[in-house]
């Protein structure tokens, strides 16, 4: 693997596509862990409770909200291939499937510290990640649909029991 600006740059804009495809439900959301080490750790500076600190696991759960769509357009990649950080500057448009609801398009940036494993990919390992306020009513929506989803697996997985 040829650790280039370009190389990278098109490893992110995989994972944004991916994201966008795959975020939202419960079923698809485990194709994003690939992108991960096990010991992400993710700060969001400009959390409600900020700076809130989330695992791997948090981070994909947080990604599970059906039918609100989470479209993240990268602007622009800063490349430092010595200490393989990569800032990233992105806009952010949600928008409520059911409803038709959107919300105006967010400002956000990360910091994402990659690594290569064991075998040879590329993982993040660490990302910090600041954006604007996120309207309230957005995270009403967000906390519902992800609630509602991880009712509706948890009877599924306790009425399939023995």
């Amino acid at each position: 693997m040829d650790l280039t600006y370009d190389y990278i740059s098109k490893w992110f804009d995989d994972y944004f596509e991916d994201v966008r495809r795959y975020q939202g439900n419960l079923e698809t959301v485990p194709n994003l862990k690939k992108y991960f080490t096990t010991d992400l750790e993710l700060m969001m500076h400009t959390a409600p409770t900020s700076p809130l600190r989330m695992s791997r696991d948090a981070l994909l759960m947080s990604f599970v909200h059906p039918g609100l769509q989470e479209d993240i357009t990268p602007r622009h990649y800063a490349v430092d291939l010595r200490q393989m950080i990569i800032a990233v500057l992105f806009e952010i448009n949600f928008s409520d499937k059911l409803s038709g609801n959107k919300w105006p398009a967010l400002q956000a940036s990360a910091h994402y510290q990659l690594i290569v494993d064991e075998d040879k990919f590329l993982r993040i390992k660490r990302i910090d990640y600041w954006t604007q306020m996120l309207p309230a009513d957005l995270f009403e929506f967000w906390a519902k649909r992800r609630d509602e989803a991880l009712t509706k697996f948890a009877l599924g997985y306790i009425n399939a029991a023995p």
